[in-house]
C-alpha cells in the first residue's frame, strides 16, 4: 500500500482551511502504561523509546479537530491494539481534557501507519502520545494457527459490521482457543483483531480435529480459560452440531 497517498490528500484537503485557522504540528512525547514501565523517573519511558508521533491539527467544522498525523514504531515488533491519547492543551501549555482514541491498524516493526482522528471542541493547542500497545504474535505463526483452525472445520466469522467490529475489539484474550458454552453447547473461539479482523468458531468434534492436526504438524495453538465481553447475539448465528 502507497502510504503517501492517504497523508498527500488528507494534508490537501486540510491546508484548504488553512487561511482561515491556525495550524500546530508537532511530535509529541509518548504516553506509558505504568505496568510497563520501571523507574520512569530516572529513564525515558518505554513507549518514548519505541513510539514517534507526527501529526497536524485543525479545525474541521461542526465544532470539532481533525488530527491528522503518523505513528512510527521504531521497535523490531510489530504492534497492534494503539490507542492515542489527545490531550487538549490552554493557552500556558497545560492539560484541560483528554481523550483516547484507538488506531485501526496494526504498526509494522520499523514502520508507520497514517491516522486521521476527530475530537469534539477545540483548543489553542493539543498533544498527541502513544497511550497502550501491544505487541503482535508473528503473523507467519498466526496465519498458520488459523490455517489449521479452517482446514479442521472452524468457521470464520469476519467483522463486516460496526458491532462486531467494535466487539471484537474489546475481547481478550486475543489469537488465544477459548472454550465457551451457550444454550448447553461448547463452541471453542479464536478472536483475531488484528490480521484477519474476524473470530473462528468451532465444535467439540473440530477442536479436537484441530488439536490432533497440530500434533501432525509439530505446531502450537495456545489454549486459554475464558473469553471476556464476547457478545454472542452480535455474531449469531452459530454452528450447530
Amino acid at each position: 500500500m502507497n502510504l503517501w497517498r492517504p497523508l498527500v490528500i488528507a494534508v490537501a484537503l486540510l491546508l484548504g482551511a488553512a487561511l482561515e485557522i491556525a495550524w500546530q504540528a508537532g511530535p509529541a512525547p509518548a504516553a506509558e502504561d505504568p505496568s510497563l514501565v520501571a523507574n520512569q523517573e530516572s529513564s525515558p519511558r518505554l513507549a518514548d523509546r519505541l513510539f514517534r508521533v507526527e501529526w497536524t491539527a485543525g479545525a474541521s467544522g461542526q465544532g470539532q479537530t481533525r488530527i491528522i498525523g503518523y505513528v512510527y514504531n521504531e521497535s523490531e515488533h510489530d504492534a497492534a491494539n494503539i490507542q492515542l491519547r489527545i490531550s487538549e492543551l490552554d493557552a500556558s501549555g497545560r492539560t484541560v481534557g483528554s481523550v483516547i482514541k484507538r488506531m485501526g491498524d496494526p504498526v509494522p516493526a520499523a514502520g508507520r501507519v497514517f491516522f486521521d482522528l476527530q475530537v469534539a471542541g477545540a483548543s489553542p493547542a493539543y498533544r498527541v502520545a502513544v497511550e497502550s500497545f501491544g505487541f503482535m504474535d508473528d503473523p507467519w505463526t498466526t496465519e498458520r494457527t488459523e490455517g489449521l483452525l479452517a482446514a479442521a472445520g472452524f468457521e470464520m466469522k469476519v467483522a463486516d459490521t460496526p458491532e462486531k467490529l467494535a466487539n471484537l475489539s474489546t475481547l481478550t484474550p486475543r489469537r488465544t482457543l477459548i472454550p465457551q458454552e451457550r444454550d448447553h453447547r461448547l463452541y471453542y473461539v479464536y478472536a483475531d483483531p488484528d490480521l484477519c479482523k474476524c473470530l473462528y468458531v468451532g465444535t467439540s468434534m473440530q477442536y479436537e480435529r484441530a488439536l490432533q492436526e497440530s500434533r501432525a504438524n509439530d505446531q502450537s495453538i495456545a489454549i486459554g480459560e475464558e473469553l471476556n465481553a464476547l457478545a454472542w447475539d452480535v455474531w449469531a448465528p452459530w454452528p450447530w452440531f
